[in-house]
């Protein structure tokens, strides 16, 4: 099921839905590099929440290509991101590159989260 939402500039963004392999691969590298925790509050469109896991990610350089990953899914005004224009275009503006991240994660497992699945103790616990 795809995601559509208006961001914080006005502009509307579109997130089309991954394939289940792909979902819950992105899913183990974001748990990864930013935690499970933080992900459950940024699937919220919790950006602050975003920012402080982003500053504190011991990883910076995956953390950032995850980031650009996630942001290059999106569509805003019907226009697909493209990655080699990702620095350009969100140079001025890391607010907007966040907030969009926020709104991918969304997209992608708040259902998933909302459900209480990532809070549940695992059988290995």
């Amino acid at each position: 099921m795809s995601y559509n939402a208006v961001l914080t500039t006005g502009q509307e963004v579109y997130i089309p839905s991954w394939p289940a392999s792909v979902a819950l691969e992105n899913l183990t590298k974001a748990g990864k590099y930013i935690g499970s925790d933080n992900l459950i509050r940024i699937a919220e469109l919790n950006i602050p929440a975003a920012m402080v896991a982003i500053m504190e990610s011991d990883d910076s350089k995956n953390t950032t290509d995850l980031i650009k990953h996630f942001v290059c899914e999106a569509r805003m005004d019907g226009e697909k991101i493209n990655r080699g224009d990702y620095d350009q275009q969100f140079s001025e503006d890391l607010h907007l590159a966040i907030e969009l991240f926020c709104h991918v994660v969304r997209a992608q497992y708040y259902d998933f989260f909302r459900l209480g699945l990532a809070k549940e103790t695992s059988p290995s616990d």
